[in-house]
């Protein structure tokens, strides 16, 4: 169910580079699950295009967005204020499958950069079902602000600074599924390592959006069964289902 809010700026934080941003909206944090997004709408004469956010995590009442200043839309998004109220539409597209996992079995959970903030509202729910979970992060600089808080929620966590996460990866893993958030070419190699041991791999792609809703064609992925798109059939799909050479 897509749901349009108005939601209310609870708190709003840069650690590192990392944008946290707490709405209060209520009925989208009720309908929420992991791996699903939210489109932001800019102040009025600001920008056009809302931008697309994964969420990071739900508490109650408040849904937590995290971002990177990456252009005019975000750099404008990091001068709000608490109070300050802004329309948000979600939530949005199809997130992870985790309702087959059953308890205490071992999951991998592995990101890159900005990709790996969606993962903690997905960890946490991992958690609740009892799973027993491996976290991978890797990242250009220090991003302690993103690594702490799965602290609690998984039951390893291994990080990786300017090299390869996938570098850190057992040889003989023995995963029930392996969830995957980030860079292209790092989903990619996570995609091989599934396929080489034999274990299901789900990834979330990020394309750009201009509507969040499938409306504007604009945010296409290349599938087997043909060109499919990010915000309506994703942003989430088995890696088997993606042509990542395409």
């Amino acid at each position: 169910m897509k749901i349009h809010e108005t939601a209310t700026i609870k708190a709003h934080t840069n650690k590192s580079g990392y944008y946290n941003l707490s709405l209060y909206a209520p009925q989208i944090a009720k309908a929420a699950k992991p791996g699903q997004f939210v489109m932001v709408y800019l102040d009025k004469g600001e920008h056009l295009l809302p931008r697309p956010i994964s969420i990071y995590d739900i508490k109650e009442d408040i849904v937590t967005l995290v971002y990177v200043e990456a252009g005019a839309g975000t750099k404008a998004m990091t001068k709000w204020p608490i109070g300050h109220s802004i329309k948000i539409l979600g939530p949005l597209g199809n997130g992870f499958t985790i309702d087959l996992l059953g308890e205490r079995e071992r999951v991998a959970v592995i990101g890159g950069g900005v990709g790996a903030a969606p993962l903690f509202f997905l960890t946490e729910a991992l958690y609740r079902q009892r799973a027993k979970v491996d976290i991978y992060l890797g990242f250009r600089d220090d991003a302690s602000s993103l690594v702490k808080p799965f602290e609690g929620f998984a039951d390893n966590i291994k990080v990786d600074i300017g090299g390869f996460v996938t570098d850190m990866l057992p040889p003989n893993p023995g995963y029930s599924a392996i969830l995957t958030c980030g860079p292209i070419p790092m989903m990619k190699a996570v995609a091989d390592y599934a396929h080489s041991h034999n274990m299901p791999c789900q990834v979330s792609l990020e394309e750009r959006m201009a509507c969040g809703l499938g409306a504007c064609k604009g945010c296409v992925v290349k599938t087997m069964v043909g060109y499919q798109l990010c915000c309506d059939d994703g942003p989430v799909w088995d890696s088997k289902e993606v042509k990542w050479d395409a």
